[in-house]
């Protein structure tokens, strides 16, 4: 044995090593891939009504409209005020001078005499409480308002839910289309493929030229493009349903259940439901419409009922022989009470609350406006999707009869090359053909489903559509 021939099993013995390693490497690899989660449309809708990170904002704004409601409410209460004062000045005025103090009564007289000496302590100690008896019908118009905008705020977050379940569903639907897709493009090669190989058995044997060799190969190399854009639009359409979901970079498998089939019901079905968008403008018109009323309000004088209660004390004799207050002063000893009713009227405050009151009343026509606008819209989106609803059907109603006529074509395009009765370029139309209308076949069963799903985003309510996917 030579040199070279011994070195022979030691480099079979490194390829076989190379190739263990390059195995074992793959299954690592493999194992170590995420898993697709498999979700039916159901499925799908409920997790991202769940976990898509849109809606927590939505739930915060919400939250924050009830909070409104309790302030706004908070003003149906009466100012109830808690004062202590400790003081020292001078004597020479009435005893028991005080800063000025939020619902107590002012102290006033006469001075006493004319010195700055004479300084003593004062004290006082009370309770105060108003009520604006005319301001509570403007109290109960701004809770109304916040009650509105509590409807808006709800009715916006029912509009996210079915904007987000209307794409998870739409993403849903569009990657089942493209994975149709996917097997058309698959099924066409491999009767690329298998139309490839008969023609070269043919040209090996001279039976056909080399020129149908060339050509068959051709088109196999073609459908192998399709093939592979097909799979990177399936691949997109899986992000894309991922995204929707709130989980973007998950991998998802979709399972079609009943929707590769034709629905039940192929008609549109009647509205039976008022589209969030529109109960949304509508508690914003209503809001609006309160705060203008609230403005208007503003107009009423303002009528306090007031009424206080305190004692007072003071570090310096009366001169009526009432001597001074205990601790020098600072124990309030001598109580007093004082109640009233008091009549305020702004009267250059008009001016302010006038422009104030156009401005609500610009608020509450574009308000209108927009109402009018969103009810346009639902009704021409339910208008077009009843159309592209009727459209799809008579499209799937024809598919079928072309899909039939397809193949038939092609296997009498190839039953009639191997008999040489016809070229290869017929064969190659009619597999095109056939592959073409496997597509259009299986996307129009998925077209009834997307137009259905389209009629029940634009009515505003999902459950008619997947009810009825689960006959």
């Amino acid at each position: 044995m030579g040199p070279r021939d011994r070195t022979r099993p030691r480099r079979l013995e490194a390829v076989t090593l190379i190739v263990l390693l390059a195995v074992t490497w793959c299954r690592a690899s493999s194992a170590e891939e995420p898993t697709a989660r498999a979700l039916s449309i159901e499925d799908a809708i409920t997790f991202a009504i769940e976990h898509h990170p849109a809606l927590k904002e939505q739930s915060a704004i919400e939250e924050g409209s009830v909070a409104q409601i309790a302030l706004a409410r908070a003003g149906y209460l009466p100012l109830l005020d808690l004062s202590l004062q400790l003081n020292r000045g001078t004597g020479n005025v009435l005893r028991g001078s005080l800063f000025g103090m939020r619902g107590i009564p002012a102290v006033s007289g006469p001075p006493s005499g004319r010195n700055l000496d004479g300084g003593a302590f004062g004290s006082a100690l009370g309770v105060s409480a108003s009520w604006d008896v005319l301001g509570l019908m403007q109290r109960v118009a701004l809770v109304d308002a916040a009650l509105a905008e509590r409807d808006r705020a709800h009715a916006g977050a029912d509009a996210r839910k079915l904007a987000i379940a209307f794409a998870a569903a739409d993403s849903f639907l569009s990657a089942l289309a493209r994975a149709e897709t996917v097997k058309a493009a698959g099924a066409s090669v491999d009767r690329a493929r298998i139309f490839a190989t008969q023609v070269k058995a043919l040209v090996d044997q001279s039976l056909r030229p080399g020129a149908d060799l060339s050509r068959a190969q051709a088109e196999l190399a073609l459908a192998s493009t399709q093939l592979i854009r097909a799979q990177q639009a399936a691949a997109l359409g899986r992000i894309d349903l991922a995204q929707n979901l709130g989980i973007a970079g998950a991998l998802i498998e979709p399972q079609p259940g009943r929707l590769l089939a034709l629905p039940p019901n192929p008609a549109a079905p009647p509205p039976a439901a008022k589209n969030p968008l529109i109960t949304e403008a509508e508690a914003a018109t209503k809001a609006a419409q309160e705060r203008k009323r609230a403005v208007d309000l503003q107009y009423l004088p303002r009528l306090d009922l007031a009424a206080a209660l305190w004692a007072r004390g003071s570090g310096l004799n009366s001169g009526n022989g009432v001597g001074p207050s205990g601790a020098d002063g600072l124990d309030p000893d001598t109580p007093n009470w004082a109640g009233g009713a008091i009549l305020t009227w702004p009267a250059l405050e008009t001016v302010a609350i006038r422009a104030r009151a156009r401005a609500a009343s610009a608020d509450v026509k574009a308000r209108v406006a927009r109402r009018d606008v969103v009810v346009q819209a639902v009704q021409s989106q339910i208008d077009s999707a009843r159309a592209i609803l009727e459209g799809a059907v008579r499209v799937a109603q024809n598919t079928p009869v072309a899909l039939e006529s397809a193949r038939t074509a092609e296997k009498q395009a190839t039953a009639r090359y191997r008999a040489g009765l016809a070229t290869v370029l017929e064969v190659a139309e009619a597999q095109r053909l056939l592959a073409q209308a496997e597509i259009d076949d299986a996307e129009a069963r998925l077209a009834i489903w997307s137009a259905k799903l389209l009629l029940a985003r634009s009515i505003g309510d999902l459950e008619p559509f997947l009810s009825e996917q689960r006959r």
